[in-house]
This record gives C-alpha cells, structure tokens and sequence, in this order.
C-alpha cells in the first residue's frame, strides 16, 4: 500500500476547504511547492492518494450527519422504525470495509503493493464478519 504523507493530506485537505472546486492541476502545483517530493507521482497517483481519499471521507462524514438528522425525525406521529435503523448500521460499516478494500488496491502503484493487499484480504474479511456480528 502506498505511503501517505499526513502533512500533505492535512495541507490537501485545507486546500480544498478553503476552495472546494479547485482544478486538480492547480491543487497538484500547489502541493509540489509545499512538499518538493510530490512531484515524483503522477497527477493521476497524487489524485488517488489525496485529493479523492479526502472527498470520500467527506462525503461518508455528510452522509453519517444527514442520517443522524433524519434518524430522529418523524413524520404524523410515527415513531421511527428500529429494525430498518439496525440494519443499515452494519451494512454501512461492511460497505466501508469494501470500499476501502477497493481503495487499497487502487492505490497499489507497483504488482507488489497488490500482491500485500491481496495477501492481508484476511484482514478484510475479519472486518466484515466483525461488523455483521458473527467473529
């Protein structure tokens, strides 16, 4: 799995708070100033690696608060259904669980990253089996 400097997620992050829709080549220019050694990736690895791994979390954390936010709401006095509320919970943790699976072997820039994430997909699994309740 690639190596992430968390100085440059953290200035990548503050980039894009300050300017949400930044071009990636100038966000790319930016960062190689701040930090010289960015500018051995490719933009298409400086992508991967920041500037998208930082709107999925984002978008995951907009997505946990928009249903906390309906989660207590109800509509002509009905109470909210419990059932449906348990379900999703384990399915949005097995659901992240893959995606960052999927991100993991996105990320993998050389065979042998792949081969390390393929390898650690035990991992992966324990996760998933942790989040359904059965480990």
């Amino acid at each position: 799995m690639p190596e992430v400097d968390e100085k440059v997620m953290k200035f990548v992050e503050d980039a894009l708070k300050r300017n949400p829709k930044i071009q990636l080549e100038d966000l790319f220019e930016r960062t190689k100033k701040f930090k010289s050694s960015i500018g051995r990736l490719s933009k298409r690895q400086f992508n991967s690696r920041y500037p998208l791994q930082v709107k999925r979390r984002r978008a995951l954390a907009a997505k946990a608060r928009a249903g906390a936010k309906k989660e207590g709401t109800s509509s002509a006095g009905r109470t909210p259904r419990k059932s449906r509320t348990r379900s999703v919970e384990p399915r949005d943790r097995v659901r992240q669980v893959f995606l960052q699976f999927a991100t993991d072997i996105a990320a993998a820039e050389e065979r042998k990253d792949l081969v390390r994430v393929l390898a650690g997909v035990d991992n992966y699994v324990d996760q998933v089996m942790k989040n359904v309740g059965r480990a």
